[in-house]
């Protein structure tokens, strides 16, 4: 939801300029305060402001290093029951989980942590987390990860006493081993796919039901085996370890760090500090105890463990500081909130007896030494990660919760607070498309209050404490809609290494990635779309990210898996099945009427709002014909029956034109293409109310490629046919009066052009407005949104774009929005 707010990584070097900066090497606060920051590191610190600087003033602020937490949970946040949480991770789809993950990360980084080591996650959320972030679809701090923790069954790492024939078992490859050789497996599998960090349970935990809070639970050699694998593949070992007899165990396998430590004892702290082993000590506890809720929240089981750690977790805590263990911060975040635990934990350890300075050092040069980072301490050559508070830390460490700048690796991700949007909001331009009329009305407002228009038109009256954005010589258009989506993915010109990317990655990373192209496609003037077919749920997961708030993308319907038969366009490549796992019928891959029913159920059991089906070939699809029916009349009748009986519209991709007449025959609300359907065809989807998307942008996109060298030999072949097919069926179409609405294929084409689709249409035969009810009235009624969008009226949802000029004079303007307002948000503006 909230982007990056600047990208410096220009030219000229970064100058941050503030009152005092923290020296984290010596723990003293020196005046003035001065970083300079060349591309991602520190050029220097302190002296002159060079020339040609872009200098950013912090005022009466002091500049820190960026905060490192050495143990988080980011992929997951308890909320105020533990029954609740416990269902929530049992139901949600981890393509969704990722989204709350991708929030739980901003929160973090704004509140000025720069890095953190995550320290175990279910379904490779982490993995995909880090990369979405690596890549800068996401704002987080930079990840080392665990992905699965390793223990023992029936263990902390293993999941709660559900029966085995409801919630399937972890095994090896997700951390559950039992003897020296699996446990060492269980290492190799989380360092195959990218673990930078291995986190075994050394003991038991407070938060598990089954086990007690202190007992050992792998054995000597099974940590000996954990440790020397880790370390053999370059990796530190983190071990999580309340009790004292598995810690001492833990400490003479190796390990790098002993989180939590709760009931450790004098000469096992002392044998830590001898051997150069961390103690990462957190959640730091609140001086005040636990909260009055506790109970409530939590089962006995639980709450019994949780009363013993916090009387035993002070007195070892002053231990370790009497015998010098190195402390490195982390708070566990996740078991409290992320944003909000991790910073108000470091003011725990002053309260605690540490002082502000040590607070400060344990969460800066102590824990980049355990994580393994370049940063921690601002010093020329060092990552640029830097934070600044108001005032001086040393003298109120409560500072560092009233983060106001935030820098990571020389890009800014917070400067000061964020204007709170307006309630009341007019827009004014020379134009407005009136699209129900298909006219211009000049000299016209729109009036939104909250998410909703209030007043359109010419002389409107503006609230006076309304914000007023006059465009001047534009036009004010509702938000437009495109009906045929892939918001998940983006076609690349070298097709190999797209297909092998595509196999290799996560899903967590794919919806995560997936609000690059949501973005951009708002950014260009969509408002509301049809995603029709991703895998893994990752549309649905994108839907859920951006309805929560945590990501920017137009309103979204989902189709999830679409439907087709075995070898047809939606199965897949035709990899031996000891290749790659061939689908089946939850994944939409269906043969006989009952089959082909039960796919659409189990795409209505996961949320899909649209049913899509495959009922020809298709271009990008590896082996089958571009136009033959891949679907009988018994299975696409039971398709859509089923779909409408559930309230749910179907939309064919379509190429051929026997199968056009089979769909269209059964029912389907849309053809998707049409590349070769005849006049006859035509005609009875013009009798029916059968929409036309059309998809010319994706047809002129593989022609490109075609052309270009840049696709299979096969594909090339198809595309070649049906970009010289479809402008003639779209011409004829126009001409019969087939209801067409607009739908760009995107993700064929690169995402955020979708508007270039109209400027299509008016080229092969629409008038202006005719393209522009494509995309606003006519698509509302097939999103079955026609009472909420599509127009500019009072009532509707304020989704409202402007363009320059008069639009039905120059239809291409459309391809240069200038505003982009979505639900009463301006997301764009001059």
């Amino acid at each position: 939801m909230i982007p990056i707010l600047a990208l410096l990584l220009a030219a000229n070097p970064i100058a941050l300029k503030a009152a005092r900066m923290f020296d984290a090497r010596t723990g003293v606060v020196v005046q003035p305060g001065l970083v300079l920051v060349e591309g991602q590191r520190i050029a220097r610190v302190g002296g002159a402001v060079p020339a040609g600087a872009q200098v950013v003033d912090l005022g009466d602020a002091t500049l820190l290093p960026g905060l490192i937490d050495a143990h988080t949970h980011v992929t997951f946040e308890a909320g105020a029951s533990w029954y609740r949480d416990s269902m929530d991770l049992l139901l949600r789809w981890p393509t969704e989980q990722a989204q709350y993950a991708a929030e739980y990360a901003r929160r973090t980084l704004e509140a000025g942590f720069t890095t953190i080591r995550d320290l175990g996650a279910y379904d490779s959320l982490d993995l995909g987390l880090s990369k979405a972030i690596e890549a800068g679809a996401v704002p987080g701090p930079r990840m080392i990860f665990a992905l699965a923790a390793i223990g023992s069954r029936g263990g902390h790492a293993d999941l709660d006493p559900y029966p085995a024939h409801r919630v399937p078992p972890l095994g090896v490859e997700r951390g559950i081993c039992n003897g020296p050789e699996e446990c060492r497996a269980a290492v190799r599998w989380q360092t195959k796919y990218g673990a930078g960090v291995i986190k075994f349970m050394a003991s038991g935990g407070v938060l598990s039901l089954g086990d007690p809070v202190d007992n050992p639970q792998l054995t000597q050699a099974e940590m000996d085996a954990i440790v020397q694998e880790a370390h053999a593949w370059g990796r530190k070992a983190a071990a999580h370890c309340h009790g004292d007899a598995p810690a001492k165990r833990a400490v003479q396998a190796g390990v790098d760090s002993i989180e939590h430590g709760t009931f450790l004892k004098p000469d096992t702290l002392a044998l830590m500090q001898r051997k150069g082993v961390f103690l990462m000590p957190g959640p730091i506890q609140d001086p005040a105890g636990l909260p009055a809720d506790f109970e409530k929240k939590f089962p006995p089981a639980i709450v019994e463990k949780a009363r013993a750690a916090v009387k035993a977790w002070p007195e070892m805590l002053r231990n370790a500081q009497r015998v010098g263990v190195r402390i490195a911060f982390g708070s566990d975040a996740g078991v409290g909130m992320h944003g909000k635990t991790n910073p108000e934990q470091v003011t725990f350890l002053v309260r605690w007896g540490m002082t502000p300075a040590q607070a400060l050092q344990s969460a800066t040069v102590t824990a980049a030494q355990l994580v393994g980072v370049d940063a921690g301490s601002l010093e020329a050559g060092k990552l640029a990660d830097v934070i600044a508070v108001p005032g001086d830390p040393l003298r109120d460490i409560t500072a560092i919760q009233r983060v106001s700048f935030v820098m990571k690796g020389g890009q800014i991700f917070l400067n000061g607070a964020r204007p709170a949007p307006p309630q009341k909001l007019a827009l004014r331009a020379a134009h407005l498309f009136d699209s129900a009329a298909g006219a211009l009305v000049d000299g016209a407002t729109v009036v939104i209050e909250g998410e909703r228009i209030v007043a359109a038109g010419p002389n409107v009256a503006v609230p006076p404490d309304a914000q007023v954005i006059d465009l001047g010589n534009s036009t004010l258009l509702p938000g437009l809609i495109d009906a045929h989506v892939h918001l998940t993915n983006e076609s690349q010109d070298d097709f190999a290494k797209a297909y092998v990317e595509n196999v290799m990655r996560f899903p967590t990373e794919e919806t995560l990635t997936a609000r690059v192209y949501a973005q951009r496609t708002l950014l260009g003037g969509i408002t509301a779309a049809r995603i029709l077919g991703a895998p893994d749920l990752t549309d649905f997961g994108l839907k859920r990210g951006i309805e929560l708030g945590f990501a920017e993308g137009p309103r979204l319907l989902v189709a999830e898996h679409p439907i087709g038969s075995r070898g047809g366009h939606t199965d897949g490549s035709p990899a031996p099945p000891g290749h790659l796992v061939p689908r089946g019928v939850p994944e939409g891959i269906c043969s006989g009427a009952d089959q082909c029913r039960d796919a659409v159920r189990w795409q209505l059991k996961y949320g899909a709002d649209v049913i899509k089906i495959a009922i020809s070939g298709g271009v990008l699809s590896l082996t089958d014909p571009v136009d033959v029916p891949q679907l009988t009349a018994d299975e696409t009748a039971a398709i859509v029956s089923e779909a409408h009986a559930w309230r749910r519209k179907v939309a064919a991709h379509c190429h051929g034109d026997e199968a056009a007449k089979i769909a269209i025959a059964a029912g389907v609300d849309s053809i998707e293409h049409g590349s070769f359907l005849k006049s006859d065809t035509l005609a009875e989807m013009k009798r029916r109310g059968t929409v036309l998307i059309p998809t010319l942008m994706a047809v002129e996109d593989v022609e490109r490629r075609a052309r270009e060298k840049k696709l299979p030999p096969l594909i090339a072949e198809k595309a070649m046919a049906a970009a010289g097919s479809l402008a003639k069926t779209f011409q004829a179409a126009v001409k019969l009066g087939v209801t067409i609405g607009m739908g760009t294929d995107s993700g064929v084409s690169h995402h955020g052009f979708n508007a270039h689709e109209i400027t299509l249409m008016v080229k092969n035969g629409m008038t202006a407005a005719q393209a522009l009810q494509a995309a606003t009235v006519v698509d509302a009624r097939l999103l079955q949104m026609e009472d909420r969008i599509g127009k500019l009226a009072p009532g509707f949802l304020a989704d409202v774009i402007a363009v320059p000029g008069n639009v039905l004079q120059d239809p291409t303007a459309v391809e240069r929005v200038s505003l982009v307002v979505k639900g009463g948000r301006v997301v764009k503006r001059p």
